[in-house]
């Protein structure tokens, strides 16, 4: 084991302490107080002039701050009411990183700046957060003491603090409702919650942002009922407009309907799918349940059914809610909903939808053919994993020539013959591109949502190859100013 000589071990600091990443100290405004500083500077109270007198000291004794906020305080008072002494509160980030060069010990400063001892207080090592620094600055988490303007904070280092008050104004102000000495007034909670619901009518919140954070969730709480009713309200308010577009047709259904056995991606692909639209266009997502699905459904443009059972829906339903061109109602347990217009409809689901449908509640006592489900269907895709990566056959449905389906029945019969039946189909699978990549495939679906949802200004897959091209060509100077004309016999 190889020693190490005193000179060669590593030191912290002077007291042999790892400096304070930052510090922070109070000082009346009083002549007594500041020795050997100029008693004029100190009476007039500038608290610019004064911050720079003591950043000027602080440079002296080789202290070198990233960050420098000081502040005023001539409205604080008391326990008994009474004033305080007019006082300046400063906060000092002392040099990046972890190296020693640059920060001072709280002792050298109380030196430098004439202090005596104990005025410079340090931040915490662990758990220290310059945060409640900063806050305390303006009381932002302190509402039964005085608020002072962002604007009476002067920065003479670092990031302006108008700035840092505007990142951390959210997380102050819930802060600030759980530091009331006073539990909040139901009264207030009702205004709050009333300014709430406007903003819910008016698109600004949605359930997420309020589960998201933590104010808004406080407010929802104490005004559920309402808060609820507007969003219902809004959700049937959307669904009309929805509805409205798909009739005047505006824009179709996309449904993708992918499967395969577990674990082959089918459930990746359609997340995936979900999760591109959402980044993109903003479209929130709806999980279904595995039964009783649309129960929770309020108007989102994403409707995703993940493994779901046949009894997800009664038949006459499944076909309403899959149809491209159409909106209506569909049943549920508690509330029916009065007008359903999906843009997108992902099912994920290890069987075909023939299998599928055939055992959906309602079907067997009506006289409709399976083709019904089928026809609906934009794309279905078949996963399967290949050198462990999942691949899709990605197939257009069309009309083919009728052709014979045997749907195996689950039991028995008294003398045990396996029960089956057949049905006749005249729509399937019409054009395949096989083993297609998860990225090709997600392109291939997000193109079909683009053609069938025009006005989103969802841009497919050849016009941003197109778009690429064109910018890889102005980069190298070549500009289009116009598209190129076509000539006689199809040349240009």
């Amino acid at each position: 084991m190889v020693a190490v000589s005193a000179a060669q071990k590593k030191t912290s600091g002077p007291s042999g302490r790892k400096p304070s990443a930052y510090v922070t100290f109070t000082q009346q405004l009083k002549p007594e107080f500041w020795p050997g500083w100029d008693v004029a500077l100190i009476l007039s109270g500038d608290v610019r002039a004064i911050g720079e007198e003591i950043l000027r000291r602080y440079a002296v004794a080789g202290g070198d701050c990233q960050g420098f906020w000081i502040i005023k305080h001539d409205k604080d008072v008391l326990a008994d009411g009474c004033p305080k002494d007019d006082h300046v509160h400063v906060v000092i980030q002392q040099s990046p990183g972890r190296k020693v060069e640059g920060k001072l010990q709280c002792t050298a400063m109380d030196q430098v700046f004439g202090f005596g001892d104990k005025s410079v207080v340090k931040g915490p090592l662990r758990g220290g957060r310059i945060e409640n620094a900063w806050s305390y600055l303006i009381h932002a988490k302190d509402p039964d003491k005085h608020q002072y303007g962002v604007e009476e904070v002067v920065t003479l280092r670092g990031k302006d603090y108008a700035e840092i008050e505007a990142e951390h104004r959210d997380a102050w102000a819930r802060r600030a409702v759980i530091g009331r000495k006073a539990a909040v007034p139901m009264k207030e909670w009702n205004e709050l919650g009333d300014t709430l619901v406007q903003k819910v009518l008016d698109g600004e919140v949605d359930e997420l942002d309020i589960l998201r954070d933590k104010t808004l969730m406080d407010i929802y709480t104490r005004n559920e009922a309402k808060v609820n009713l507007a969003l219902k309200n809004r959700a049937k308010r959307e669904m009309l407009f929805e509805v409205e577009k798909l009739r005047a047709g505006v824009f179709q259904k996309t449904v993708i309907w992918a499967m395969g056995a577990s674990d082959q991606g089918k459930s990746y692909l359609v997340e995936s799918v979900a999760a591109e639209l959402s980044a993109r266009l903003g479209w929130p997502v709806f999980r279904a349940t595995a039964k009783n699905g649309p129960d929770a459904y309020n108007g989102e443009p994403i409707f995703m059914m993940n493994e779901p059972s046949s009894r997800v829906m009664e038949w006459a339903d499944f076909l309403q809610l899959l149809d491209p061109r159409q909106g209506g109602p569909i049943s549920a347990r508690y509330y029916n909903k009065p007008d359903a217009a999906p843009r997108l409809i992902l099912i994920a689901v290890s069987v075909d939808p023939v299998e599928f449908g055939f055992f959906i509640p309602g079907k067997r006592s009506t006289g409709d053919s399976l083709d019904q489900v089928v026809r609906r269907i934009t794309l279905m895709i078949e996963a399967r994993k290949i050198d462990g990566e999942p691949h899709y056959s990605v197939s257009r449905v069309g009309e083919v020539e009728p052709y014979k389906r045997t749907i195996w029945l689950p039991g028995a019969d008294r003398n045990g013959n396996v029960n089956r039946e057949t049905v006749w189909l005249g729509y399937d699978k019409a054009e395949t591109d096989a083993e297609l990549t998860h990225a090709e495939t997600l392109d291939v679906v997000l193109d079909a949502v683009a053609v069938r949802s025009p006005d989103t200004g969802l841009v497919t897959s050849a016009q941003r190859r197109l778009d690429d091209s064109t910018a890889a060509l102005a980069a190298r100077g070549v500009v289009f100013s116009a598209p190129p004309v076509p000539l006689a016999g199809g040349a240009t």
